[in-house]
């Protein structure tokens, strides 16, 4: 059976929304159209990104680059240029990681050219993201290797070697999905051990767990069902490479086995995977983003980029944004309640012992 044949999916907005709810005034507020200076410094200081683009061929393409800070550049506070093994085209979207930090840079723009090596890109959109995946997979934390994972029923892409023992040790992934308007969204996802959990050797599902209720790749699926992943797992150089379709699922059946604590997820994304194929990831090599004797030097802190966009959104001096650009230590404060923030919203999806 197929996603498009499965029971008990969700089919338009209003459902996705009657099941995510939707977000707060504070959340659109993050979003800024251009990069600022917290933005530049954020770019600056990162390592690694997640990209998810769409090749010469049409093809849904997710996977990491970098490896040192400042592989992007900066030429302009709407255009960035990078090197990437791919013909990447149309629209194009990233995440940005520090390793250690919970918080991730969203950008999501459009291909402009390429010249030589390097793929120039104009930016359409940059904002904070929840700490709450790299929070729920443990990211920064190397884990013993996982034994080996039962082999997956049928044939089909899951089917091929390593594919299944990556998958149930891999707590962490970035999930690419596009919209018929010419967006593109790539988005982090994580869970206590795996995050993505396989059904046959052509079917995956991925929990939908509570977060900032944005739901971009859950309105995305409902427009253009492709979609692609990359998958990491804590402490290897390898990455996870998944392409296929996407439904949205609220079925008990799917649900329940991804309970945490009797708290199943309110959705879940059910996937037919076209193909999935584990290679080696320079950008993870030379990044070395679970190598603690990395001398990575002061990072930005996101919470203050983020308020800073929140600040300069509001059309009024009021809450929030007065507090952040009127009380000295604001930023102290806004971490100390985002940090309890995430550990009782973690609690609440489940996790008897909230990562940190």
């Amino acid at each position: 059976m197929t996603c498009a044949d499965a029971p008990h999916q969700l089919t338009t907005a209003d459902e996705v929304e009657s099941i995510v709810g939707r977000p707060a005034p504070m959340i659109t507020l993050k979003q800024i159209s251009a990069l600022d200076e917290g933005c530049r410094a954020v770019l600056a200081r990162s390592p690694i990104a997640a990209v998810g683009y769409r090749d010469a061929d049409g093809a849904s393409r997710t996977t990491f680059l970098g490896g040192a800070p400042g592989f992007v550049r900066v030429h302009s506070a709407t255009r960035i240029s990078f090197t990437l093994d791919g013909d990447a085209q149309g629209a194009i979207s990233f995440f940005f990681l520090l390793p250690g930090v919970g918080e991730v840079l969203r950008v999501n723009g459009s291909v402009a050219k390429r010249k030589g090596e390097r793929i120039f890109a104009d930016v359409t959109e940059a904002y904070v993201h929840c700490a709450q995946a790299i929070l729920r997979s443990r990211l920064w934390q190397p884990r013993d290797p996982a034994g080996p994972s039962a082999a997956p029923g049928g044939d089909g892409p899951l089917c091929r070697p390593g594919v299944a023992d990556f998958l149930a040790a891999a707590p962490f992934l970035a999930l690419s999905t596009w919209d018929p308007a010419g967006g593109s969204d790539t988005s982090p996802r994580g869970d206590r051990e795996a995050v993505a959990r396989i059904l046959d050797g052509r079917t995956l599902v991925i929990p939908d767990r509570k977060g900032n209720k944005r739901a971009d790749t859950l309105h995305n699926l409902l427009q253009d069902d492709r979609l692609s992943f990359a998958a990491l797992v804590p402490g290897r150089d390898e990455v996870l490479h998944v392409r296929g379709r996407g439904a949205i699922t609220v079925d008990p059946a799917h649900l329940e086995p991804l309970a945490l604590r009797g708290k199943p997820p309110h959705a879940a994304l059910l996937v037919t995977v076209e193909d999935a194929e584990i290679t080696a990831n320079n950008a993870v090599v030379d990044a070395q983003p679970w190598n603690p004797g990395v001398d990575r030097g002061p990072v930005p802190d996101l919470l203050a980029v983020a308020g800073k966009h929140v600040a300069a959104n509001s059309a009024t001096a009021a809450g929030g944004a007065f507090l952040l650009k009127a009380v000295p230590g604001a930023t102290r404060l806004l971490r100390r309640v985002m940090d309890r923030t995430y550990r009782s919203g973690l609690r609440k999806e489940g996790y008897d012992e909230p990562p940190r």
